[in-house]
């Protein structure tokens, strides 16, 4: 018996991918961004979660610039240290809104990227 995926061309992996063992393949990821996000922004951060743990993030106003891919162990340092305020900017370089969002006294949440497709089963967690 003939294997069927001998009958299909090979997809050939895009220079990034080439030796890079985090990479995964974005073409059905589900990308999340901040309630928060707003298109004024000049760059809007965005997520995709692999069903491995992998993470991979983006510019979302700018996505042809890359990707960048974190293992499940780098995303959970990441996290951590964003809730230990280890990558907070000092106050008084923020106005009064983005203080309380940093304080997080405004609720935020991970909402569809725009042109992802919103019927997620299991939102927030991305491609599989």
């Amino acid at each position: 018996m003939q294997n069927p995926s001998a009958d299909q061309p090979k997809r050939e992996l895009p220079p990034e991918a080439q030796g890079n063992e985090k990479w995964h393949d974005t073409t059905d990821a589900v990308w999340k961004r901040s309630s928060l996000s707003s298109e004024e922004s000049d760059a809007i951060v965005e997520v995709a979660k692999f069903d491995d743990g992998f993470r991979a993030v983006r510019d979302g106003k700018n996505p042809e610039k890359g990707i960048l891919f974190f293992t499940p162990a780098e995303w959970e340092a990441f996290v951590l240290g964003a809730k230990d305020g280890e990558f907070d900017i000092p106050e008084e370089y923020l106005t009064p809104e983005e203080a309380a969002i940093q304080r997080g006294e405004v609720p935020v949440t991970a909402v569809p990227a725009p042109g992802t497709d919103t019927e997620d089963p299991d939102p927030g967690h991305g491609a599989k």
